[in-house]
């Protein structure tokens, strides 16, 4: 009896994902009543933000409102404060412009918009020092305001 082997080899490439999310940015379009549609292509749920002048919406893992917030320190003439660090280990530095001679309100928001830090500072100066060594090592917004300005930051909190 005569046996006859025949080995077939054959090769299958594709695209494989694993354990990995891609995401690249998408398109941004305005409707015809006005409505801003951001897309992202490659997360693991729909995303997208309805933003008015009352109030924003946003659903997804890219999309952040603190843009918006930062965004006004241009429109109020606040986009030359320069802040260093950045990113920080334990202290952060706000370097006005012009000497800031009045109290001024610091908030420090986690990502999930909690309050973590919150002080009242008399300034008599260009600088203002925050001491945030008890903070872990996050992403943070910052607000920064007084009678004369309402300022927002971003800062990274390193080890």
């Amino acid at each position: 009896m005569k046996y006859l082997f025949l080995f077939f080899s054959i090769s299958f490439y594709g695209q494989v994902l694993h354990h990995q999310m891609i995401s690249s940015q998408g398109t941004t379009s305005k409707t015809s009543n006005g409505t801003l549609v951001r897309q992202t292509i490659g997360q693991l749920s729909r995303s997208g933000n309805y933003d008015s002048d009352e109030m924003t919406v946003g659903q997804g893992f890219q999309q952040s409102i603190w843009q918006k917030y930062i965004a006004a320190n241009k429109a109020q003439g606040l986009s030359n404060i320069l802040t260093y660090p950045n990113p920080f280990v334990d202290i952060v530095n706000f370097r006005f412009p012009e000497t800031v001679v009045e109290v001024v309100s610091i908030y420090v928001f986690d990502i999930n918009g909690r309050i973590v830090f919150q002080k009242d500072e008399e300034m008599d100066g260009p600088l203002l020092t925050i001491d945030l060594a008890f903070l872990p090592r996050s992403n943070y917004l910052v607000r920064l305001k007084s009678k004369k300005f309402n300022y927002y930051t971003q800062i990274l909190k390193n080890l």
